[in-house]
């Protein structure tokens, strides 16, 4: 059980009223057969109707419930006692000791009792995220979020109220490698009555994913995430959608060299709106298109505002390499061998006036060839004065079409397939992408940015990526 001190006892309330009141449900709680789901089911009714400040009160003896409940017998009851208070801390001195609290009841409460009180179990999340908000340190929310998950969804594979919430922290402490256990698992369950999700959820998680997975340069994975957020199905377009939406295109454009056409299902206004509100992307995607580094850095120069208010410069930026690395699979299609310096005459700079160099081509090379960007083979030859010279053999792709790799393929798009379903129900039946689409045109018509932040919807979401 958890230990509190007087000096940390800044939530509890005083009013003897509410004192009696916690009496009598700390002896409910500690009655009740938490092995009867009936009794646990009365528990869960007679706990949602009491007030906040009523779960931040103490005993009429200055008892603080936390230390008379066992989390891993009373996880039900814990879970309202301790989300109160820890939403009710105000100053960073109390954060750590609530972390540690909550960090202990993830570890050892029983997930079953949670599944009596979805709702409640979400604001761990929530309290969460708002201590490490009072005490400037992200980094304090990630593990106890991750464990939670894990006693939600043990084989990560269902959508919990709580993925949001972690893939967010993880972001805005800048730990992109610690959640890709959880995230390398696709979504295959969206149960809105389970874990009390919304679609909004849905499309937070997968956002703030493609984000981390962009953090990790891994931008086929990132571009899956982008595309699950944007062709979501839905009846209006949200404004995650559309901040989605920028980002695959830069992202597309680093990886593939193009931009791929989204699913068919995918809502029709969304990209309509997206190219009337949003020409700087549409115009980059042109240049690149162009294959101008020239072009391409002038439209950058023209659309930087845009970018930096969007924090997608940094992406923006990749695009220039992306444009060199089209250009030498272009000459894969003209050259079976080179050498590195004439290699370096046919790309365009793209620092300022600098040339590429010999060593410039040789990194690049190597980081296509590790990517499976290029196939070819890097090797020294002796020139006719005996000097060392690097070259470049182009080699012909090996096609790998096994029954493992078809059978992989079919099993995603059935577990997409069945996501979209439950995503598309649970559209229809609470119409929540009918707030953003209303929220998102009544800021327009006022000349405004509908996002605030450059990547938020919650309303004080600040997300820094690197743009290494």
């Amino acid at each position: 059980m958890a230990d509190s001190t007087q000096e940390q006892r800044t939530t509890g309330s005083s009013n003897p009223q509410e004192q009696a009141l916690t009496d009598e449900v700390l002896a409910t709680i500690m009655s009740t057969d938490h092995q009867q789901p009936s009794a646990l089911q009365t528990l869960a009714a007679q706990l949602v109707t009491l007030k906040e400040s009523q779960l931040r009160s103490y005993t009429s003896a200055n008892v603080d419930p936390l230390t008379s409940l066992d989390p891993s017998v009373h996880t039900l009851g814990y879970l309202f006692f301790v989300t109160a208070r820890c939403l009710g801390v105000d100053r960073a001195d109390q954060a750590q000791f609530y972390v540690n609290t909550m960090d202990h009841f993830v570890n050892v409460c029983d997930p079953q009792q949670l599944a009596y009180a979805p709702a409640r179990t979400s604001l761990i999340g929530k309290s969460l995220e708002h201590l490490a908000k009072i005490s400037n340190n992200h980094m304090i929310a990630i593990e106890p979020l991750s464990i939670a998950i894990t006693k939600l969804s043990p084989n990560h594979d269902i959508l919990t109220s709580l993925h949001a919430t972690f893939a967010k922290e993880c972001l805005l402490a800048k730990m992109y490698r610690y959640p890709l256990p959880i995230l390398d698992t696709d979504i295959v369950h969206v149960d809105p009555q389970s874990h009390d999700i919304s679609i909004k959820s849905f499309l937070l998680y997968h956002y703030y994913g493609a984000m981390i997975y962009i953090g990790n340069k891994n931008f086929e994975r990132a571009i899956e995430f982008l595309v699950l957020t944007i062709s979501a199905p839905s009846h209006a377009v949200s404004a995650i959608q559309i901040e989605a939406y920028k980002k695959f295109i830069l992202a597309s454009l680093i990886h593939y060299g193009y931009i791929p056409p989204l699913p068919k299902y995918t809502y029709h206004m969304i990209e309509k709106t997206f190219k009337a509100k949003h020409p700087p992307y549409t115009n980059i995607a042109d240049a690149f298109e162009s294959k101008g580094v020239e072009r391409f850095k002038s439209v950058l120069e023209t659309n930087r505002q845009v970018l930096n208010a969007d924090s997608n410069m940094g992406l923006a930026k990749q695009c220039l390499q992306a444009l060199s690395r089209e250009t030498i699979k272009r000459l894969t299609n003209v050259y079976v061998t080179l050498s590195l310096q004439e290699m370096a005459t046919m790309l365009e700079p793209i620092e300022g006036d600098h040339p590429y160099t010999e060593q410039d081509v040789e990194r690049l090379l190597v980081e296509m060839i590790e990517k499976e960007q290029i196939h070819a083979n890097l090797s020294l030859t002796q020139g006719e004065n005996g000097e060392q010279i690097k070259m470049i053999h182009f080699v012909e792709e090996q096609v790998h079409d096994t029954a493992e790799t078809t059978q992989d393929l079919e099993k995603r798009i059935f577990d997409a397939a069945a996501v979209g379903k439950q995503i598309s129900i649970m559209d229809k039946a609470e119409g929540l992408t009918k707030d953003f689409q209303t929220k998102y045109m009544n800021i327009s018509m006022h000349g405004g940015e509908p996002f605030g932040a450059p990547v938020g919807y919650d309303e004080e979401m600040e997300v820094p990526l690197d743009e290494d």
